[in-house]
């Protein structure tokens, strides 16, 4: 009789059962006398002298041990504090709350509990302030990157040229790097010059074809037809500073209501666009008033066969040109998340903390106009339990190890979850719409947990079919 039962996950693809060990991150590919062998307590006469030695041998490379975890906690708990104190690499500056453009899915659309459009502008002391709080957390760092938020950031452009110039000061004999997202429509011929003298990494808001586009995204006086003048810069970028369109690339929010079929066609094929880059996005459903409910089946067929594409093409049997833009992100994780997994004996340790949580402070620290910090641009600002600090105090060492050790929230469930180092869920994922709760971050577990089980499976078959994973999409 067996008392110890394997901390595993299985998965019947092709008529065949395939076992994840979740101490090691190892696949194996085992029969159904196994399968029965390792999920009964009940002896399995049948099992021959292959099936033994395949047991011993997943034993000898430490598969099949119990769960391991006895602790949640972050590895990350006792450094974080030096981390954000002197090894900050980047600050996102919400510029204004304001927007020239009123799309119906944006966070500050009322749609949300979070945020509404306003007013209110950073001015330039809370700028200065933040800047000289990076630099005096990021001694130790070579590399500084300082991103503008908005609202629509350019409509503080001045506030952003700025901003430039000031860090160009600071951050002497550091590498620097600027970034933006931008809805395009204030992207006048200087400020487009001024973007490529400042090597900026430009974001675009583009959904997609005229139709698809200016159905959420409307200008704040109620008039529709944005996609006129964003496409209008788009190709005035293409004239006036060619050499600038290699740091371009396109944000496209898909609304399941739309096509992907004609999104992804014009993405492939119309003339401004079809060289440029474009990555997706689903609306976001963080904080959001009401649920959002995907069902277009036409749609999950389309972005399906996308993916079929995409693994064909890591196969080698479709050419690189026919592999839609839009989902390429899918393929790349499955070689980003899967096939460079650490596998090892000991990749699971009686201490640790689900996948998911960044070092708040330090990944993507998002400062607010009233220069209050955040652990990125994503969160709940009206949330107390996402903030970590401001930029004249100085940070909240309690609330950032809070939200990195969310998992201790839901430590029971964590515990015996398969998908524990794979989980995306950081704080974002359990706001309830003011504050942090096990109940949130539970609901979301399902879903995490299914995307990860389908991403092993295309890994395994990618992997059956001789996939060696060198290409790159």
């Amino acid at each position: 009789m067996k008392t110890d039962k394997p901390f595993v996950h299985f998965m019947e693809l092709n008529k065949e059962i395939y076992l994840f060990d979740v101490n090691t991150n190892m696949i194996s590919r085992v029969n159904e006398r196994v399968y029965r062998y390792l999920t009964t307590n009940e002896r399995v006469p049948e099992l021959n002298v292959e099936d033994m030695i395949l047991i011993e041998n997943m034993k000898k490379a430490g598969m099949l041990k119990p769960n391991q975890i006895k602790k949640i906690e972050h590895p990350m708990t006792n450094y974080v504090e030096d981390v954000v104190e002197n090894n900050m690499t980047r600050i996102t500056l919400q510029v204004t709350q304001n927007c020239n453009f009123r799309c119906e899915y944006c966070v500050y659309s009322g749609s949300y509990h979070n945020r509404v459009h306003n007013n209110k502008r950073m001015d330039w002391d809370t700028a200065k302030t933040a800047l000289d709080f990076l630099c005096e957390h990021s001694r130790n760092s070579s590399e500084i990157t300082l991103s503008f938020y908005g609202g629509e950031p350019l409509l503080e452009i001045e506030l952003i040229k700025r901003c430039v110039n000031y860090a160009k000061a600071i951050f002497k004999g550091k590498m620097l790097r600027f970034n933006l997202t931008t809805n395009a429509s204030l992207l006048a011929d200087d400020v487009i010059l001024y973007m490529q003298k400042e090597k900026f990494l430009l974001t675009i808001s583009l959904d997609g074809p005229q139709e698809v586009h200016d159905k959420n995204r409307t200008f704040a006086n109620g008039k529709r037809g944005t996609y006129d003048v964003v496409m209008k810069h788009i190709k005035r970028i293409k004239e006036i500073a060619p050499d600038f369109v290699d740091s371009i690339s396109f944000n496209a929010v898909l609304d399941d209501e739309n096509e992907f079929k004609t999104i992804n066609k014009f993405f492939m094929e119309d003339i401004i666009v079809k060289d440029m880059i474009v990555s997706t996005t689903y609306i976001n459903d963080m904080s959001r008033k009401s649920a959002i409910i995907h069902n277009n089946e036409d749609n999950y067929i389309e972005i399906c066969r996308g993916k079929f594409r995409g693994m064909m093409y890591m196969l080698d049997r479709v050419p690189r040109n026919s592999i839609s833009k839009m989902v390429i992100r899918e393929i790349t994780d499955i070689e980003r998340v899967i096939h460079k997994r650490m596998v090892s004996k000991q990749v699971m340790q009686p201490i640790a903390h689900p996948g998911g949580p960044c070092v708040p402070g330090a990944h993507r620290p998002f400062v607010n106009a009233y220069g209050k910090i955040f652990p990125c641009e994503r969160v709940n600002e009206t949330c107390d339990d996402m903030c970590i600090g401001n930029i004249y105090d100085g940070f909240d060492m309690e609330a950032i190890k809070k939200l990195l050790n969310v998992g201790k929230m839901t430590e029971s469930a964590c515990k015996q979850c398969w998908a524990f180092n794979y989980c995306t869920q950081c704080g974002v994922a359990a706001d309830d719409g003011g504050r942090m709760t096990s109940d949130a971050r539970l609901a979301k577990c399902s879903k995490i947990r299914n995307s990860i089980d389908n991403m092993l499976r295309d890994y395994i078959v990618l992997k059956e079919c001789g996939c060696d994973f060198t290409k790159v999409l």
